[in-house]
């Protein structure tokens, strides 16, 4: 006898913006050559380690996650919406003969391009535009070692949070977890988003 799944919705989520925004990144940024990465997915936040990262490219050459990093000024006013902070984590390797920091790079001017487009708000299906885009490189000698180059894209965007899907009706490859938010971790040996952002209310 089959145990069903209980529903879980994930109003007050990013989890259906997430996929917005992933739905909109891979025509550009997924594909099978240099300038590419073979997936674009939804991840739960930053990553702890050197070797979280590696799992990720253990069968590719490169990979983006997206992560819902915090959110802001939540407000149900017109439905329920939030300023967004977003971390696109770029990871590479050595592939086609050019080298993994060359690629990454590239890579990084062509997801800020994409995300600060004037039509990606309506693709999107954001509230308005990027701002305060930004691209760092996370570099480490224990990154290194493994061959691999990291970059994060970050920036902020409204977003509606009032978009309902019940993860009881995905497959389960398809579910994701419903998270409002990762909070910036003091650990030094965490791969983080060393980021001069404030809390301060925008208009």
């Amino acid at each position: 006898m089959s145990e069903q799944r209980p529903s879980l919705v994930t109003l007050g989520s990013t989890v259906s913006a997430a996929d917005n925004i992933i739905a909109w990144l891979r025509p550009e940024i997924e594909g099978d050559t240099p300038a590419r990465v073979q997936s674009v997915e939804r991840h739960i936040g930053q990553f702890s380690t050197a070797d979280e990262v590696k799992r990720h490219l253990s069968a590719g050459n490169g990979c983006v996650r997206l992560a819902a990093l915090r959110i802001r000024n939540i407000t149900s006013r017109h439905g329920m919406t939030g300023l967004v902070t977003w971390g696109a984590y770029i990871m590479v390797t050595d592939s086609w003969g050019y080298p993994r920091d060359v690629r990454c790079e590239v890579l990084v001017a062509l997801l800020a391009r994409r995300i600060s487009s004037r039509d990606a708000p309506q693709a999107m299906k954001a509230e308005r535009l990027a701002e305060n885009i930004n691209a760092e490189n996370i570099y480490s000698g224990s990154l290194d070692s493994l061959g691999i180059t990291m970059w994060v894209v970050t920036w902020d965007q409204e977003f509606r949070l009032d978009d309902d899907i019940d993860l009881a009706t995905l497959p389960d490859f398809l579910r994701l977890g419903a998270v409002m938010g990762q909070p910036v971790s003091d650990n030094p040996d965490i791969i983080n988003v060393r980021e001069g952002q404030t809390d301060e209310t925008t208009d």
